[in-house]
């Protein structure tokens, strides 16, 4: 007799199809959480490494924090800790100049600027906004120059850069300008897994998911913005 032959059911595959299925379901976002944590962590490691950035400019700049440029008007402007070439930045690619900012001397690496979860940032060369109510009295569109870090109240709650967005698309946009403007309505990203990234006055960062509902008193304290 001829020994028969064995094979797979067309009923063995399809359960066998089934499950790799239902496993690639269960896996796949795993994977995608775990990749956006890494992404994340190295965020926040950019964060750090730019407030140390600003700890040294402001010891050597008499205790004053750098300077930002906002808006068409800022288009160009140096002194700032940005130099961008077209508003809004975060359309054109290479926009950004941070070698030419005021905190590359103490980095020396245009990539600490960018966020890896943030797509606009990538391509334009910047992923953070300066906080605008820690510029010089009374506020002028272009350029405005920082104030005294002594000037300050509570440092380590009062937020220095965060990721900026726009408010119709939080987790998609970055940062128009590298200029967060309270009194516009500008808003905080929420790409990171529902929150953002915030880097404070004392040099300390951390993720936030309350920063939207906090966001004036993490921006002005208890002075106001002007």
């Amino acid at each position: 007799m001829k020994p028969q032959k064995s094979a797979f059911t067309l009923i063995e595959l399809l359960v066998v199809i089934a499950i790799i299925s239902i496993l690639a379901a269960i896996i796949f976002p795993v994977f995608a959480q775990a990749r956006e944590k890494a992404r994340q962590t190295t965020c926040l490691s950019n964060m750090k490494q730019l407030g140390t950035a600003v700890m040294l400019y402001v010891q050597d700049y008499d205790e004053a924090l750098p300077g930002v440029a906002d808006g068409s008007a800022g288009i160009g402007a140096t002194g700032g800790w940005m130099v961008y070439t077209a508003f809004p930045a975060y359309e054109t690619p290479k926009s950004y100049h941070p070698e030419q900012g005021a905190l590359y001397p103490y980095i020396k690496n245009v990539q600490v600027f960018v966020c890896p979860t943030d797509g606009d940032g990538r391509r334009s060369g910047n992923s953070y906004a300066y906080n605008g109510c820690l510029i010089q009295p009374p506020f002028v569109a272009g350029f405005n120059r920082g104030k005294p870090l002594s000037a300050l109240d509570d440092p380590s709650g009062r937020a220095l850069l965060l990721e900026e967005s726009r408010t119709d698309f939080l987790t998609r946009y970055g940062t128009d300008d590298g200029f967060f403007n309270l009194p516009v309505g500008n808003a905080v990203s929420t790409r990171h897994q529902g929150g953002s990234l915030v880097l404070f006055t004392d040099g300390h960062a951390k993720f936030r998911h309350d920063s939207l509902v906090s966001l004036p008193l993490l921006l002005t304290g208890t002075q106001p913005c002007w």
